[in-house]
């Protein structure tokens, strides 16, 4: 594939039958629109790095205020360590957007994966608590549902990385 082939046309341009390029009349229109578009992508992408940032000054705040046993203090931690990863991963989803790149669909199967993982962690924090027969069954079969949706979104990834390569 040589350059120009990779190079994308200019909003508003189009080619016309005789090779020459003229002005579509919503030209400015779209330069306005696009500039916008990045002005919003720009200012989520602060926003995300001010809430990652935010969920680990507070997780220690959290971790240091907390009179819970220490194994459970350290998976909280782990639950919000994953939070941010999560933020982080969208963080840098907007920053390959912005850059030129096209939406993958890699990044979104990543952060389901960790959501996953934060929530069967949550249920291990939660069978730690004392509770009835009914319950801990509930949420062993909430774990097991966790468990399966993990592994579907680890099978999909191994097909999404599978086909790149294709």
């Amino acid at each position: 594939m040589d350059d120009e082939s990779r190079v994308p046309h200019h909003a508003g341009t189009a080619e016309s039958p005789a090779g020459t390029t003229r002005t579509k009349p919503d030209a400015p229109m779209l330069r306005i629109l696009n500039r916008i578009e990045r002005t919003l992508l720009y200012l989520v992408s602060a926003i995300l790095l001010a809430v990652a940032g935010g969920i680990i000054v507070m997780m220690f705040v959290t971790a240091a205020r907390n009179p819970s046993p220490w194994p459970e203090r350290a998976i909280i931690l782990i639950e919000e360590l994953l939070l941010v990863l999560i933020v982080l991963e969208i963080f840098v989803t907007v920053r390959a957007h912005l850059e030129g790149g096209r939406i993958q669909l890699e990044p979104f199967i990543i952060v389901g994966v960790i959501a996953v993982v934060r929530h069967i962690l949550s249920v291990v924090v939660r069978l730690s608590v004392t509770m009835t027969m009914a319950e801990r069954r509930d949420q062993f079969t909430e774990m097991a549902v966790y468990a399966g949706v993990a592994f579907i979104l680890v099978l999909a990834l191994a097909i999404a990385r599978w086909s790149k390569r294709s």
